[in-house]
């Protein structure tokens, strides 16, 4: 396996933007699936919505509350997984990336301004969750918070950054490219679907 040279740092994201154009015609194309690794070093996995790029165009961006499990998970191992198939083009990309969340008390403006942009965006029904008792708590425990137009400190923007993308595509000549940042640059190659 020969390593070619570095690409473009938004190379490695080029095709993720092209596929997600050509699938945006099927809703199932905002969904992926996340992994973390819990505190004891088991797997954890969830299905989760793309919520878009971050301003640099590079992180990824997803919402959580901050009383989750992945907030703890997170905390403990910054990495994460996501998985995501493109059923139109037949395409999967794996995408290892370190996670930084975004919370209440953000420490740079542009964090606390992206954690507004992202919370403006959401419809009524997405805001309201985040206004709900502690997830993962036996049903009936904890207590609902009045739903206001402030952000509620339980909002949580998780920005996904790509440290590695494995993109396979599964058409009739399957091909699989690795891009990783090697001595912070990307660099990328072909191997063996």
């Amino acid at each position: 396996m020969k390593e070619t040279a570095p690409v473009a740092p938004c190379e490695a994201l080029a095709q993720l933007k092209i596929a997600l154009r050509k699938n945006r015609r099927h809703p199932h194309y905002r969904y992926f699936q996340m992994a973390t690794v819990t505190p004891e070093g088991a797997p954890r996995n969830r299905t989760v919505v793309f919520r878009g790029f971050a301003p640099d165009d590079a992180a990824l961006l997803v919402i959580t509350d901050s009383r989750s499990e992945k907030i703890v998970e997170l905390a403990q191992n910054a990495m994460a997984e996501v998985a995501w198939y493109f059923t139109e083009t037949r395409e999967q990309f794996r995408i290892r990336a370190l996670a930084t969340c975004v919370s209440e008390g953000a420490p740079s403006a542009e964090d606390v301004a992206l954690r507004v942009q992202v919370w403006q965006q959401l419809s009524d029904a997405a805001r309201a969750q985040f206004f709900w008792p502690s997830p993962g708590l036996p049903l009936g425990t904890g207590t609902a918070q009045a739903i206001t137009e402030a952000v509620p400190e339980s909002f949580t923007v998780l920005k996904l950054s790509p440290i590695v993308i494995d993109h396979l595509v599964l058409s009739k000549v399957q091909t699989r490219r690795r891009s990783r940042i090697i001595s912070e640059r990307w660099c990328e190659e072909w191997i063996n679907p």
